[in-house]
């Protein structure tokens, strides 16, 4: 502003500031989706690659399959009927500067304590899968340290012998944070957690800001493979995937180096937060699963309805469907959706198909969609996010 008197440009820049920043108050952040209607959730039941599940639907103080179940205060970690994608969910309420919240373990396969305390105690888990969604409330703030791990537990003292960390990460992202506490074949850790003997394989970051302010208020999918080396070999997997897209990987990890004598026999849920929440906020947990195959995300129910995140302000929008999770192949777009509708339906009505022979989106495991919105009039979509099958 080269002609404007140095004080009214002082004072329009620091009005610009008041504008922006209460926009963001306001809850002016990006559209996404919160949700897309889920099918009722169905594992044959002789599919023995399903190791877990649970959609909390009741209280894990019910449920005798965990190992362990903490809530670090009456209210802090607790089923929530009605909170979860279609049901109950756990809810995470942390105080301001609280660090723990609470914890679900599950034990599986192989151990050296109790056989009641786990499932499957007759068998040996080399490769796993485990999935979750997790939600934040809407204005989130910060990145928890924690969320989950899968591990291996060699005795009643629960000494580690190697374990799958899924933690938060830098700019606001996930990360997968594999150590080990195996030397030389033999079990070199001491007690849980025990820092001082753990060699760490490589930490590697992921890249969906799920905990900053503008993606908070919406289901995200998270999945994790672990994979076992081949004794001697550095060939074992630890992959972490975020709404579909694969975000970190290590293909030529040394677990256990020649030791055998357990294998992955836990994945446990967590909410520690190391330096503890700025603010008091909550966080869900729903769709939790176990399994020896590729899970993948959750199935539509009929007909499909995405819901947007709720965002004040919102004006009229658009959603668009596609195939893949890079949206290379766009098979479905909505017509202009109010700003006053919170949901669209993917029928004739609301949208249409790119390809004018398609008449409904493939049914199946090996057909996968992802979605992405943005407000009308707007040149930025979202991410292509939330894939459902």
């Amino acid at each position: 502003m080269p002609h404007l008197p140095q004080g009214l440009r002082v004072f329009l820049s620091f009005a610009g500031l008041v504008l922006a920043w209460g926009k963001v108050l306001a809850g002016d952040v990006p559209l996404r989706v919160d949700f897309v209607n889920p099918a009722p959730v169905t594992f044959t039941s002789g599919d023995a690659s399903i190791i877990f599940h649970d959609e909390f639907d009741q209280s894990p103080k019910e449920n005798p399959v965990y190992l362990e179940y903490t809530t670090e205060k009456p209210d802090s970690f607790l089923q929530a009927p009605g909170e979860g994608l279609a049901g109950g969910a756990m809810r995470a309420r942390f105080e301001q500067g609280q660090v723990t919240v609470g914890t679900l373990k599950v034990a599986f396969g192989r151990k050296a304590f109790s056989r009641s305390r786990g499932l499957r105690p007759d068998e040996t888990f080399r490769e796993i899968y485990w999935r979750v969604y997790v939600k934040h409330q809407a204005g989130w703030q910060g990145n928890p340290a924690k969320l989950g791990r899968a591990t291996c537990l060699v005795d009643a003292n629960w000494r580690q012998g190697f374990i799958a960390h899924i933690w938060g990460g830098p700019d606001d992202a996930l990360c997968i944070d594999p150590a080990t506490g195996i030397s030389d074949s033999r079990v070199v850790t001491t007690k849980y957690n025990d820092f001082d003997h753990l060699r760490w394989l490589g930490c590697r970051k992921g890249r969906t800001p799920i905990f900053r302010t503008a993606e908070s208020g919406r289901w995200v999918c998270v999945e994790s493979h672990v994979k076992l080396n081949t004794p001697g070999r550095a060939d074992g997997v630890f992959a972490l995937w975020v709404d579909g897209h694969l975000e970190a990987e290590h293909r030529d990890l040394d677990w256990h180096g020649a030791w055998e004598d357990f294998a992955i026999n836990a994945v446990f849920l967590e909410n520690y937060w190391n330096d503890g929440s700025p603010k008091p906020q909550s966080r869900w947990l729903d769709n939790f699963v176990i399994s020896t195959k590729p899970i993948g995300p959750i199935g539509a129910g009929r007909p499909v309805t995405i819901h947007r995140t709720n965002v004040a302000g919102a004006g009229p929008w658009e959603a668009e469907i596609a195939a893949d999770p890079e949206g290379q192949t766009i098979v479905w777009k909505s017509h202009p959706i109010s700003a006053g509708a919170a949901t669209v339906t993917v029928a004739p009505p609301s949208g249409g198909f790119c390809d004018p022979s398609t008449r409904e989106l493939a049914a199946g495991p090996d057909h996968a969609y992802w979605v992405r919105l943005r407000k009308i009039g707007e040149t930025e979509w979202s991410p292509w996010h939330f894939p459902f099958r």
